[in-house]
């Protein structure tokens, strides 16, 4: 097989499908032919990971890093109350640019260095309200990158389909996402021991810094995904084409959003609850990071080895089926064999939901709503999981434990919808050919008997 010819353009022109073989693509040489048909997927997995990084050192320790800021646990719960309907916003936004433009890659490295700059900016923050302008506007900022980079992701993987490459494997490229966080949260923990609770938000500093650095590292040749000149004048067109199946997409984004948004007791709650029981701190972290280290071996997995976007509605009805049975092993206070058992379940209630309705609405979604159809679904997870925070006080207030039965509940109604999906989708099947994932659908009867 011969090689990419020389770059005749600049990787700020090139799209993320060109490869320098195909003329579907481009072919401006930007390296990722079939002679280097794993350098995309090794690309995107290392910038997914760059972006995921701050995830592990932020969710540990910005919390206290507001505690001795001065902030009162009211204060620091509004403050984190807040964030969740200004994610939603910037999310439906992010994403709507991010169509709008074609240019997930910039896009992503913008809102990367806008949340680099604001963590510098907080570092020097004091009082209330300065601190709620602050983490608002962080919270802006980090929100659609997620999404964009989904986006990008799933998007590239589309064009490889349509120029005959070998498959992308969208799962294992989040997997590494995971795994940089699961790895940034244990090697941040030593580090923050011998630091003062104030100066954590450096910590943060240089991770979001490192995060941003790496990731315009790896996007580059991914930059631009604008039609290319030799493309027909309809094609941008189809940036306003109609979304397919809108009920099934709504289906789809309300299943995985009720089964996501079950999560909110074990957020609020879970290590309160293990402390209050005695269980020491070595044994919460590690069964936090046993929750994790199976999310990561599941994305890993599942391309390879559970059947990929081939089993997306699988996916859902066993992550909702798995999430019922994960909160009714709360619900009845179980000793710490049991809470590891239960945190085993992870990848079947957050992992495997997120993975099948990713698939399905990129497929529902196609080129004309690549970052939008994430962003909506990240948008309904960020309400469901809102509603469930809220809602999270007065259960365990008034049931206690028995208040993951509410959160049962919820995943039963996304089970519910799953079965749903699945019998909208059994006309349409995902099938392999030749390496690589096709979309086709199934004759109808009456398709068959005219043939």
């Amino acid at each position: 097989m011969r090689s990419a010819p020389p770059h005749p353009q600049p990787w700020r022109r090139a799209r993320p499908g060109d490869d320098g073989l195909h003329p579907q693509g481009g072919g401006d040489g930007i390296g990722m032919g079939a002679d280097r048909k794993d350098d995309a997927q090794r690309r995107l997995s290392s910038l997914t990971a760059a972006l995921y990084a701050i995830g592990g050192v932020q969710v540990a320790f910005f919390p206290l890093w507001l505690g001795a800021r001065g902030l009162s646990g009211a204060e620091i719960a509004t403050i984190l109350a807040a964030c969740p309907a200004i994610r939603i916003l910037s999310n439906l936004i992010g994403a709507r640019i991010g169509d709008a433009r074609g240019d997930y890659g910039r896009l992503i490295i913008l809102y990367a260095t806008a949340s680099a700059a604001i963590f510098v900016a907080l570092g020097f923050a004091q009082g209330f309200w300065v601190l709620l302008a602050g983490v608002t506007a962080l919270s802006f900022a980090q929100a659609p990158i997620s999404v964009l980079n989904d986006g990008l992701v799933l998007g590239e993987a589309h064009r490889r389909r349509e120029l005959g490459l070998p498959a992308l494997n969208f799962s294992a490229v989040r997997g590494w996402g995971s795994a940089s966080v699961l790895v940034f949260m244990l090697a941040s923990g030593p580090l923050a021991q011998r630091l003062p609770a104030d100066a954590l938000i450096w910590i943060m500093t240089g991770v979001a810094f490192l995060s941003t650095a790496a990731g315009a590292f790896f996007v580059h040749g991914f930059a631009a995904a604008r039609p290319a000149a030799h493309e027909t004048p309809e094609a941008p067109q189809a940036t306003h084409a109609a979304l397919q199946r809108p009920l099934l997409f709504a289906a789809i984004i309300a299943c995985a959003a009720m089964v996501q948004g079950s999560h909110g007791f074990l957020t609020v709650f879970a290590s309160l609850h293990w402390a209050a029981r005695g269980f020491d701190p070595t044994f919460i972290s590690i069964a936090w990071a046993t929750a994790m280290a199976a999310e990561v071996a599941f994305f890993m997995a599942a391309g390879e080895w559970f059947g990929g976007e081939k089993r997306a509605v699988f996916f859902l009805m066993i992550g909702a089926a798995g999430a019922i049975l994960r909160w009714t092993i709360f619900a009845n206070d179980p000793e710490p064999w049991g809470v590891l058992c239960a945190q085993a379940l992870n990848p079947l209630s957050a992992s495997a939901v997120a993975l099948g309705a990713a698939y399905l609405i990129a497929e529902l979604g196609g080129k004309a709503y690549t970052a939008r159809v994430h962003g909506w679904l990240a948008a309904a997870n960020g309400a469901t999981l809102s509603a469930a925070l809220y809602a999270s006080g007065p259960l365990e207030a008034a049931f206690g434990q028995r208040g993951y039965l509410a959160m049962a509940a919820m995943a039963g109604a996304g089970l519910a919808l799953s079965f749903a999906v699945a019998g909208a989708t059994r006309g349409s099947v995902i099938t392999e050919k030749k390496g690589r994932a096709t979309a086709a659908a199934r004759p109808s009867q009456k398709e068959t008997e005219s043939a």
